[in-house]
């Protein structure tokens, strides 16, 4: 095992991964029995225009730079550099990010997209029989109180590929590295669903955690991680396009 206690710079990457799995984890756990970091709805539509496109810009920035770079993108990096010693294009093969096999990595993708939606609509079907109301099982209504349409594009867009890096990239392969494929598969997946709980609803969390598994698997199989970036951007796009069309036709 690289890491060592005894290295200032070791301690330092495990502080900066600590605080990562408390902002992405116990964050949405808290806020999962707390209303408290949820904003009102109420509260932005009363806004000015000016005072809402302030509070949006503010918090698009926040989730590209804060969250899809810096907590998903740039802690996997100093961990790699300082703890493991490998340079940029080691780190990247590390977490499979690589150019061979791309055609059939994209490929491979949108097949996985296709299953997503599959056993999703599968899913859907059964809850709706137990009776549970399935549009719970979305948090793209907790985006639209904050963003605009063209924020949430870029957002889902973009979010996924850091999304990717940390947990299909960096935490698959460490974990992987450590208890096995299998593991690593199951335990990655439970943690991405634990990072889309939302505010007294664990259907997303649930629906996520089911994706993750589908994303590890698919990084496993073709060993290329461009395939689960590929089918996250990709089932995100859709599903918010899908989403927003559907609400055009509502009353």
């Amino acid at each position: 095992m690289d890491f060592n206690v005894k290295k200032p710079t070791h301690i330092f990457a495990l502080a900066i991964l600590v605080v990562t799995f408390a902002i992405i984890l116990l964050l949405p756990i808290y806020s999962f029995f707390n209303a408290s970091l949820s904003i009102e709805s109420t509260q932005i539509e009363e806004a000015s225009e000016l005072v809402r496109l302030l509070v949006e810009i503010i918090a698009l920035v926040l989730q590209i730079l804060l969250v899809a770079i810096g907590l998903f993108i740039i802690v996997p990096l100093l961990w790699y550099f300082l703890v493991n010693k490998l340079n940029f294009k080691e780190a990247l093969s590390r977490i499979k990010l690589r150019k061979e096999g791309m055609d059939m990595a994209v490929l491979w993708g949108v097949v996985s997209m296709i299953a997503m939606f599959a056993i999703l609509f599968v899913i859907g079907i059964i809850l709706t029989l137990y009776g549970v109301n399935i549009d719970e099982s979305s948090n793209i209504t907790d985006l639209e109180q904050i963003f605009s349409l063209p924020s949430i594009f870029v957002i889902v867009a973009f979010q996924p590929i850091g999304e990717e890096i940390f947990f299909r990239g960096f935490l698959l392969e460490k974990i992987n590295s450590m208890a096995g494929r299998e593991t690593a598969i199951v335990v990655t997946s439970v943690l991405f669903g634990i990072a889309h709980l939302t505010y007294g609803n664990i259907y997303p969390a649930i629906m996520t955690g089911i994706l993750g598994l589908i994303l590890a698997y698919m990084v496993v199989k073709t060993k290329n991680l461009t395939t689960a970036i590929v089918a996250h951007i990709f089932f995100n796009v859709t599903s918010v396009t899908l989403y927003m069309i559907g609400q055009s036709f509502m009353p």
